[in-house]
């Protein structure tokens, strides 16, 4: 029987790094980015296997949406996601950051940690996100510092890719004729 980590992957390149996406039957369960392929392939589980396309239905969707995510076709992603193997409040994080800030637009630590319901849990929100295995399709780049302050990002190359992808989905939103200034704000 695979254990719980196990998994198949397919490598892609983005503009500015690259992703491995991994998968289990249950749904895409982690992203990991490096601006290198030779770095994110150290990065990976050793447990996960490398696939080609068609091997896995979930991670060829995954691939094709990250693919139309980069390429500014795609804000939402339809996908299942395995977050299984994290704690209560860890999901809780992701699934709120995910639920609450569209596409284009940024929360603060503090603003997620109130809609989390822990008003005093910035830093552990922001360790929750540091953690996130699925950077990307949940949005941890959205959250900013206090004052709109760039701050805390692990992939890719940092700081450089989280300004990046906002900058991407600013972009995007601004040729559609959008402002991203839609944000669902649960305590307002």
């Amino acid at each position: 029987m695979p254990s719980r980590t196990s998994g198949v992957y397919r490598l892609m390149e983005a503009p500015v790094l690259y992703l491995a996406v991994a998968a289990r039957p249950t749904g895409i369960m982690g992203v990991k980015m490096a601006p290198g392929p030779e770095k994110l392939v150290r990065q990976l589980d050793p447990q996960w296997s490398r696939v080609e396309v068609g091997v896995n239905p979930v991670l060829d969707r995954a691939v094709s949406q990250l693919e139309e995510y980069f390429e500014g076709k795609r804000r939402v992603f339809d996908l299942p996601l395995d977050l299984a193997a994290l704690t209560p409040f860890r999901r809780s994080v992701l699934e709120v950051l995910s639920e609450t800030v569209p596409y284009g637009a940024t929360c603060t630590y503090a603003e997620l940690a109130r809609w989390c319901g822990s008003p005093r849990a910035a830093r552990g929100v922001g360790r929750a996100l540091a953690l996130n295995p699925l950077p990307v399709l949940i949005p941890c780049h959205r959250v900013v510092g206090a004052h709109n302050r760039l701050v805390g990002y692990s992939g890719g190359r940092g700081i450089a890719t989280k300004q990046w992808l906002l900058d991407l989905e600013r972009r995007c939103l601004v040729r559609s004729g959008g402002c991203g200034c839609a944000l669902h704000r649960p305590d307002a």
